[in-house]
């Protein structure tokens, strides 16, 4: 498969080693500090997918100008999920697809399960209160991340004593009906997420905990090889559906 890479950070150059490690060719690095910015039919070299690592403030503007080449893309980068839309609107009316995800770690997949049925469990003893702990590298510029943001949003599907969650603490106690994330940016740590469980006589955590960044250049690369030649607008889920039946 050929692959254009849009970003070639520290995350895009993993992302080049892995494709290569699995027999795909890059044939385009699109990046301002390669003076190559511009995306373009000319600039992308023949590729078939591009995989997407930038910053929230262009991540769509790239979604767009690969749709408009004909590219099919998956977008690694957080933090620009609220103008999902209009990214859909160019990918859908250009014909191309499209995957997405605030983590492509397929480990993190199987961590989302796994809180999700630990949510449920705890739901129904009633006795514990959950809350969420995420650590990221001092370079991340979204926080929370966007892979804890998915964590809240199914915590409160799952707990009927928790119905909203936060990024911040009040000024007084903390409401008990509310799920509290707190995140943490230090040195070049690749990314850890925590569920906590506080009970009367004892603490269960659940806890993912990245090693590299190699985990997220996997799946995303996975993910790349999933949406060639599919039209439409995919999440990491919609690819695993057909791994988990559950």
């Amino acid at each position: 498969m050929k692959l254009a890479l849009v970003g070639y950070g520290k995350m895009g150059r993993v992302v080049e080693n892995v494709a290569m490690e699995r027999g795909h060719e890059v044939v385009a690095r699109i990046d301002p500090t390669l003076d190559t910015r511009d995306i373009s039919v000319a600039t992308l070299g023949g590729a078939e997918v591009a995989i997407e690592f930038t910053v929230p403030d262009v991540a769509v503007d790239n979604v767009t100008a690969l749709a408009a080449a004909g590219v099919d893309v998956v977008v690694g980068t957080t933090g620009w999920h609220e103008r999902l839309d209009e990214a859909a609107a160019s990918v859908n009316a250009a014909g191309t697809g499209m995957v997405h995800a605030t983590n492509f770690s397929l480990g993190v997949s199987l961590f989302l399960r796994l809180a999700r049925m630990a949510a449920r469990m705890a739901d129904a003893l009633n006795e514990y209160d959950v809350h969420i702990l995420e650590t990221h590298h001092r370079h991340k510029v979204d926080h929370p991340s966007g892979t804890a943001i998915t964590l809240a949003d199914i915590l409160i599907e799952e707990l009927t004593g928790k119905e909203s969650w936060s990024a911040t603490l009040p000024d007084g106690a903390p409401h008990p009906q509310v799920l509290y994330v707190a995140s943490e940016r230090v040195g070049e740590t690749a990314g850890s997420h925590v569920v906590g469980l506080e009970g009367p006589d004892d603490r269960i955590e659940l806890r993912h905990e990245a090693r590299t960044r190699a985990g997220f250049a996997r799946g995303a690369v996975t993910a790349a090889e999933w949406i060639r030649g599919k039209s439409g607008v995919f999440t990491l889920d919609d690819m695993l559906a057909e791994t988990f039946t559950y």
